[in-house]
């Protein structure tokens, strides 16, 4: 069984924990997902108080390491000489992802260097100022290293970390409940494009769905088909 570890801190974004963990939490018999942090508590950018399951310490010996977001929260993250020295990742032999400014955790611990990656739109200039390469994409996958835009991209994120573990069937399965309904073959072919497009940044997701977008409306989708 695989251990999959969310990281959070104070004034974390919500949805990006809460998504993470609701898609990843139904499974209960190919991974465990377990919520860390620096105390035994934190409180959300919302207020909301979540009790974390171990100390980010633990990350270190997990499958699969995922960095919540928080535009106030990562700064203070990052400020905390105790929360950055707890980390020895290692890229080679771990999955480690962010949704949003968790990048900036990633780029801090130096998981980011030479290495594209993308982050939630407001947050692009500044962390380009780090000199990372800032792509306009959902996903950008880099070896065993993956940064998220945006919180709805957790999807892809997610998607993502289990294709990569289990294979393409595995991540339908688990996004599956997901999709909203008479849609499953437009999302699979969205999330499946996003998915190829951030191991390998060319033409990027963007330009393919605007092509398809102003395609003639008989080559659209109209009925929903198996995937």
């Amino acid at each position: 069984m695989k251990k999959i570890v969310i990281v959070i801190f104070d004034h974390f974004t919500d949805l990006d924990l809460f998504l993470m963990w609701d898609i990843l939490g139904r499974n209960k018999t190919d991974w465990q997902v377990k919520i860390l942090g620096t105390q035994e508590e934190h409180q959300s950018a919302n207020g909301l108080v979540i009790k974390t399951h171990g100390c980010i310490s633990e990350a270190n010996d997990a499958d699969v390491v995922l960095f919540s977001s928080g535009k106030v929260g990562v700064k203070g993250a990052i400020a905390n000489p105790d929360f950055m020295r707890a980390f020895s990742l290692n890229p080679n032999a771990q999955l480690i992802g962010s949704i949003c400014a968790g990048s900036f955790i990633l780029a801090k611990l130096g998981l980011l260097a030479m290495a594209p990656a993308t982050t939630h739109p407001d947050a692009k200039e500044e962390l380009q100022s780090l000199g990372i390469d800032v792509l306009d994409l959902p996903l950008v996958c880099k070896g065993n290293v993956a940064t998220a835009g945006g919180c709805l991209s957790a999807v892809y994120l997610i998607g993502w970390v289990v294709e990569t573990l289990f294979g393409r069937e595995k991540r339908q399965e688990t996004l599956r409940e997901l999709i909203p309904a008479g849609q499953s073959a437009i999302y699979e072919r969205l999330i499946d494009t996003s998915i190829r497009d951030a191991i390998s940044p060319k033409v990027g997701v963007g330009a393919i769905l605007e092509n398809r977008l102003q395609a003639p409306s008989s080559s659209l989708p109209i009925e929903d088909d198996p995937v």
